[in-house]
């Protein structure tokens, strides 16, 4: 067996794992999917019976009584069934009302049941569409950033909304298969019963349909698999449509757009049509072969008639049962398409639900002032003491262009990098434009892993360090502020759901944010819009830090957390950061340097190395990137 194939059979094994919680109520769709199959049976039996019925009544006068037997069986499971004796003709025509009267009420039943059928299985799959989504998203926010960076948004988005819907529909699709296969079971078994030699040519047609079954399947199957990765990527570009619209426009490319939006629609039509032509191909192969089925059946079961091996009516109910088993077969053709659209979704969404999470397991030792929690140590009473010792951090690469055959190598980000900040200090990272001031922050709150060296908060290491308790000691304003749909007041609570209304307002008034929310229509009420568009880009920002001055936490970080502010703006919130940096262990990342010179302690990095370390007084004086810096900024 190939690796492909492999594969392949593994998604199937786990996708039917997938299902097991949900065994119980797929075994009642089957038991409802027996009755309805015993009412079909049930009502071809009494059809059968009273053809047979009529042809001994038909033109009898009555004088004596004429005996009519329903449900009667013979060889190995014999079966005296019913004796109904008539006799004259009204009897009969009593007993064929009242038979009539049955076969009505076996439809009635058997509509009851397939109601209940299609019910549980519905329910099975809003269920499953249930645990699925919450699974992948928890998957998505529990994932490192580092995998995260490496997929796209539209893709993710894909994977959780029409993967999973195509999941879904197959779940309440199978109502529908669970009825073909314990109905093509239950006639199949009394055919073999009422005539084995006949059924036996029946089920010779049966192989044929399973190889082709299968082997348009698997074609639907890659198709599929194009069809949802193009998804992926209209996703993508709907979303970079949105949020880069004014670019567009400015740069007048919207026919630019509407051409790559168009290469993407027409791949996809093109996987749509040839898995529309595999669909299509199956229904009336099938029929023809049920129909070369039939007519075999038919010409045999004439002849069994002639030589009075069997009777008109079973040989007309015969033909019935193999006609409506065919039916079935053809449901079952046709879900088996939607089976193989739903595996390549399913491979989709496994890919996806096995990202590992940010926590990974560590050998922890005893450390003073800590306690540990099952996923690593819980800080306590952290005063702040941030120590990087020898920090390395790389990141793979494509070092080729072929995708097909790429190869990845490690770029070094930071080098080597060794300081403390003490509790309490100011600490600023400035340097050029991709130096790595912010990647070394994000090592800090672990968003992504040291390759080599060790952090350390109050000497705990924390890699050693339960996330939570981590990042609940450090507060984040990061540069590209992100508010999220909904009002001004569960903006700055966010991470802080318990704080009260008084302590959301002091925070904004710390933050300068007070007055400018008082001048909206509902105040702190206002909605902010989708990513806070309805709200200026300082507003953001100072709703940004109003946030994490409610946090209160005793390290800060701010990643140029001014930068959209404008001078008199930036005036107004730089006495609030000073109120929040004091008694806190600050990290600030600025180009503009005017709003770094009373730090305590200033690093110049340049290509993941720190260059220089000092007060803004001692740097100017060694003459260094430092100075160079300032002279260009302030000149």
């Amino acid at each position: 067996m190939d690796k492909k194939s492999f594969a392949k059979n593994r998604t199937f094994a786990r996708f039917v794992r997938y299902h097991t919680p949900y065994t119980g109520a797929i075994l009642l769709a089957m038991a409802c999917a027996l009755v309805v199959a015993v009412c079909d049976l049930g009502a071809i039996q009494i059809f059968a019976d009273t053809l047979n019925g009529l042809a001994a009544v038909g033109g009898n006068p009555f004088n004596e009584v004429v005996s009519v037997r329903y449900f009667q069986r013979e060889g190995v499971f014999a079966f005296e069934g019913f004796e109904i004796s008539l006799a004259n003709a009204s009897d009969a025509l009593k007993v064929f009302l009242w038979l009539l009267g049955g076969v009505l009420t076996l439809v009635f039943i058997k509509g009851f049941f397939v109601y209940g059928n299609d019910y549980v299985m519905a329910r099975v799959g809003h269920k499953l569409t249930f645990r699925l989504r919450n699974a992948l998203y928890q998957r998505i926010v529990s994932a490192p950033l580092g995998v995260l960076r490496e997929e796209r948004s539209g893709d993710l988005m894909a994977r959780i909304t029409d993967d999973v819907r195509v999941w879904q529909n197959l779940v309440a699709a199978m109502a529908n298969i669970i009825r073909a296969i314990v109905l093509v079971s239950v006639f199949v078994s009394v055919m073999l019963i009422t005539s084995f030699k006949l059924t036996l040519f029946v089920l010779v047609v049966l192989p044929v349909l399973a190889y082709l079954i299968t082997f348009i399947g698997s074609r639907i199957r890659s198709a599929s698999t194009e069809i949802q990765q193009q998804s992926a990527g209209i996703y993508s570009q709907l979303k970079e449509t949105l949020f880069g619209i004014k670019i567009i426009k400015s740069f007048t490319a919207e026919h630019a757009e509407v051409e790559r939006f168009r290469s993407i629609t027409q791949s996809q039509y093109r996987s749509a049509m040839q898995r529309a032509r595999f669909a299509a191909l199956l229904p009336p192969t099938i029929e023809w072969l049920g129909a070369l089925g039939v007519a075999t059946v038919f010409g045999l079961g004439c002849w069994q008639v002639i030589t009075g091996k069997l009777s008109h009516g079973w040989f007309i109910s015969y033909i019935m049962m193999v006609s409506w088993m065919f039916k079935p077969i053809k449901t079952i053709g046709n879900v088996n398409s939607a089976l193989q659209q739903c595996l390549a979704s399913a491979e989709r969404i496994f890919y996806l639900l096995d990202f590992g999470p940010e926590t990974r397991e560590n050998n922890r030792t005893h450390v003073p002032a800590t306690t540990k929690a099952e996923n690593g140590i819980v800080l306590q009473n952290v005063s702040g003491t941030v120590t990087f010792q020898n920090v390395f951090f790389s990141y793979m690469q494509s070092s080729t262009a072929n995708t097909e055959n790429q190869e990845t190598t490690p770029k070094s980000v930071i080098k080597n990098v060794t300081f403390e900040a003490k509790s309490g200090e100011v600490v600023a990272l400035v340097g050029p434009s991709g130096s790595g001031k912010t990647t070394l922050l994000n090592l800090l709150l672990r968003f992504y892993e040291v390759s080599s060296g060790r952090i350390l908060i109050d000497d705990v290491p924390i890699s050693e360090v339960n996330l939570a308790s981590l990042r609940q000691n450090i507060a984040l304003v990061p540069q590209d502020t992100f508010l999220f749909d909904g009002t001004i007041l569960e903006n700055i609570a966010y991470g802080c759901p318990s704080a009260t209304d008084e302590a959301i307002i002091a925070a904004a008034k710390r933050a300068n944010a007070h007055d400018f929310i008082m001048r909206t229509s509902e105040g702190y009420a206002t909605q902010t819009g989708e990513a806070g568009m309805k709200l200026s880009g300082g507003e953001q920002q100072r709703l940004s830090i109003a946030r994490a001055i409610l946090k209160d936490a005793p390290i800060l970080v701010l990643d140029e957390a001014t930068s959209s502010l404008d001078t008199q703006s930036e005036a107004l919130i730089q006495e609030s950061l000073a109120n929040l940096m004091e008694g806190r262990t600050s990290f600030i990342i600025a180009h503009r340097l005017s709003t770094v010179v009373r730090s305590d302690k200033i690093l110049v990095i340049k290509d993941g190395e720190i260059l220089e370390a000092g007060t803004h007084e001692t740097l100017l004086v060694k003459g260094g990137l430092y100075q160079k810096l300032c002279d260009m900024q302030f000149q």
